[in-house]
């Protein structure tokens, strides 16, 4: 009695009992038998057959691999096996079982559905069905065979041309695939400009190309030499080696270092030992990669041809990767003075609001006398100052306190643990630097914040940094200044007001007043003072406020010219009120009348406008040092040429000096409110206010005292001599139709008398 098997179609049928080395049965049931075996597929409707061919077939080894049978009795099946079964080699198929043409039928869709490296054997029992040339021509088949024909001998000769021409296709098809995937794993790997990242997708990119459980690692090498083994740290692992991340290859149990020793550097073929793969590349720069794999099979000479081109791109990629961290090394590196720059200094800025710290300190320094020194002795020699003091602070603040340069003279520190002591800083300039065989005193504007990080964002801090920087420069420089949030609204508040400056002045939004000037001795107005009025967004900003800041941006020079417009208005407003006209001061900033075509433009319109020198006067206002006094000195030439006078304002205070009474040929000085504030009878001979009045007339000079405010002030400067004042205890600044109100109705003694 037969034994009974079934067919995909579900039918039960009889095979040999004796057909050992061929069980029919589907690739599922034996999981690694596509590598050990040649998968035939035998379609036919005469059960006979598919026996004649087990018993053919039985112990028969085709190129080192047994058979393995698997039957289909339709041509529906056929379509079933191949979707479920990788890997079958060869299809022995009748050509007439359902219909005279069903197995050319059948062809002809498995090479239209992409089956096109099984193999085709046709066979028939009809002579003469389908002409031989013909089927041959017309279809991708190895064989066609009458079953009378196809003894024994010549199935199996017919089946070892089959197999081989399988092999052959399946092994052009894998080292196709192969190398796309060789092409993709390097595309994916010059993605990652990360070190870790890439030593990980080099063992998933190796795993997928070997198609071998495996486990390896990737060590990493900086910059060694010689036989420094010891060094190799394992970046990326597969299997054992995922928890020794971090950790010395050495110190993993059970690796072969030998053989990692013997690999030699650039040369892109694996080293084989074993189940044991090594790798190893050196870049230019002299950073290493070691890879180290074990695997648990055989690798065909394929996988190792494969493995060799992806070595050769992997070595290409390390190389480029290298190149790509160095660039970003040196993106953070000043490459005159090689210090951390300011790319360095916004990165350590970024990681003190990472959470990691809840006190910091960040300064900003600027080097005072650095661009002089530049000027006089050259750029080597300020880049020499620079380095000079980054050693010294270096050497001060200690290591982990990172000190940048973040612009040409001005270095950036940041400590990320809040301890550092600002008088640190400062110290480091309080001894001179030996600079070339030179001993150079450097002085230093520092501002200095000092916070919690958390919740803020890394620009929040740099802008603290440098708020407290710019009003340390420019209100004490050389000193240092701890941020407090009133000089970051300060100076945002600058920021919005010149900018509307800028639109103010386009549109000639300026109003102009005038405030009398008395003589002292007859108690008549001498003449007036003209000052700028400003209003933002119908808010009154203090002169004190917009002045300093158009003068620091440009704008100055503008206002002064917009004033002499209004000085016509105010003369014709005199006139009709049956008033002469009075002489009139207008403010100059100190580097307009530094700027000869400012001086021409300024004579040109007081000529156009009918502005006679004898009535107008300039006061220069010195919110800012006189840097070149040569070339103030020209400018104030110029108009003294004119006919103008011109008066030294705020004398005394800020930047004023007595040298300017020498270099710049002035009428007369205006002394300063500050000093007549403080004015008493007892102290009066011996103050400054004397005192400026005493060198105004060594110099021929007149003098003004502005800022009397009181009865007693009024008469201390009669006492001292002074020939004219000015101030609220006479009059506030008014617009011209005041003024004239206020002039008909001036009585100095009435005034005086109160």
């Amino acid at each position: 009695m037969r034994e009974h098997f079934e067919t995909a179609d579900g039918k039960h049928h009889a095979p040999d009992s004796h057909a050992t080395n061929s069980r029919i049965e589907g690739a599922e049931s034996h999981p690694g038998l596509s590598d050990k075996v040649w998968k035939i597929l035998v379609v036919d409707d005469d059960i006979d057959v598919h026996e004649a061919t087990e018993f053919s077939l039985n112990k028969v080894t085709i190129l080192g691999r047994d058979l393995q049978l698997l039957h289909a009795t339709r041509g529906e099946e056929v379509l079933g096996y191949l979707k479920s079964t990788p890997n079958i080699a060869v299809i022995m198929l009748d050509v007439v079982m359902e219909e005279p043409d069903t197995g050319l039928r059948l062809v002809g869709k498995i090479r239209d559905l992409g089956y096109n490296e099984p193999r085709i054997i046709l066979r028939t029992g009809y002579s003469g069905q389908a002409p031989e040339d013909d089927v041959i021509k017309n279809y991708d088949i190895n064989d066609y065979r009458t079953k009378d024909e196809l003894s024994r001998t010549r199935l199996i000769t017919s089946l070892t041309t089959a197999i081989r021409s399988y092999d052959h296709i399946r092994s052009l098809s894998d080292t196709r695939a192969g190398l796309e995937m060789v092409i993709e794993s390097t595309q994916r790997l010059y993605s990652n400009k990360n070190l870790a990242l890439f030593a990980e997708g080099v063992l998933t990119q190796v795993a997928a190309i070997l198609r071998l459980r495996f486990e390896g690692a990737v060590c990493a090498v900086g910059g060694t030499t010689g036989d420094d083994q010891d060094s190799m740290v394992v970046m990326a692992g597969l299997g054992r080696f995922a928890e020794n991340v971090g950790t010395e290859l050495r110190d993993v149990p059970d690796v072969d270092l030998t053989m990692v020793q013997d690999v030699a550097f650039d040369n892109v073929t694996p080293e084989l030992s074993d189940n044991k793969i090594g790798l190893r590349f050196r870049t230019k720069t002299g950073r290493e990669l070691v890879i180290y794999f074990e695997h648990n099979g055989a690798l065909p000479n394929t996988d190792i041809v494969l493995l060799q081109v992806f070595a050769s791109n992997l070595a290409i990629c390390f190389e480029n990767l290298d190149l790509i961290n160095h660039l970003g090394e040196l993106a953070f590196v000043d490459q005159r003075l090689g210090l951390p720059n300011h790319n360095a200094f916004s990165r350590e800025l970024g990681g003190l609001v990472s959470g990691k710290t809840d006190s910091a300190t960040v300064a900003l320094i600027s080097l005072e006398e650095a661009p002089q020194l530049a000027v006089a002795f050259g750029l080597s020699f300020a880049e020499n100052v620079m380095s000079a003091v980054h050693d010294r602070m270096r050497g001060m603040l200690g290591e982990p306190v990172l000190i940048a340069r973040v612009g040409d003279y001005i270095f950036g520190v940041v400590d990320s643990t809040g301890t550092l002591d600002p008088a640190i800083i400062s110290g480091a300039f309080d001894e001179t630097f030996s600079i070339m065989g030179n001993r150079i005193s450097i002085a230093a504007s520092i501002g200095i914040v000092s916070c919690d990080p958390n919740g803020q964002q890394a620009s929040d801090i740099d802008r603290a940094a440098r708020s407290t920087l710019l009003r340390v420069m420019q209100d004490h420089p050389g000193t240092t200044l701890l941020f407090t949030p009133e000089i970051g609204n300060e100076i945002e508040n600058t920021v919005r007001i010149k900018s509307a400056l800028q639109g103010a002045v386009l549109s000639k939004e300026f109003r102009f007043v005038f405030q009398p000037k008395i003589d002292i001795t007859t108690g008549a107005v001498s003449g007036a003072e003209m000052l700028c009025r400003w209003e933002m967004n119908g808010e009154n900003i203090p002169p004190s406020t917009f002045i300093p800041i158009a003068e620091r941006a440009g704008f100055s020079a503008d206002i002064a010219l917009q004033s002499l417009m209004t000085i016509p208005v105010f003369w014709a407003k005199l006139e009709n009120a049956g008033l002469p006209r009075l002489p009139v001061a207008i403010n100059l900033a100190v580097p307009d009348i530094c700027n000869p075509d400012f001086i021409e433009a300024l004579g040109r319109q007081c000529e156009e406008t009918g502005l006679a020198p004898e009535l107008i006067s300039f006061e220069i206002t010195e919110t800012q040092a006189i840097a070149v006094d040569a070339d103030a000195s020209r400018g104030v030439i110029a108009l003294k040429r004119r006919g103008f006078k011109l008066w030294l304002d705020d004398f005394g205070t800020g930047y004023s000096s007595l040298s300017h009474l020498d270099t710049l040929p002035v009428d007369g000085i205006k002394i300063d409110k500050s000093f007549v504030s403080t004015l008493t009878r007892e102290a009066a001979r011996g103050s400054l206010a004397a005192t400026a009045k005493t060198m105004a007339d060594n110099l021929g000079l007149k003098s003004i005292a502005e800022g009397v405010e009181t009865f007693e002030q009024h008469q201390i400067a009669r006492l001292l001599g002074i020939e004219c004042v000015q101030g609220f205890y006479y009059a506030k600044p008014m617009d011209p139709d005041a003024f004239i109100e206020w002039l008909k109705r001036w009585d100095m003694s009435a005034h005086v008398g109160d």
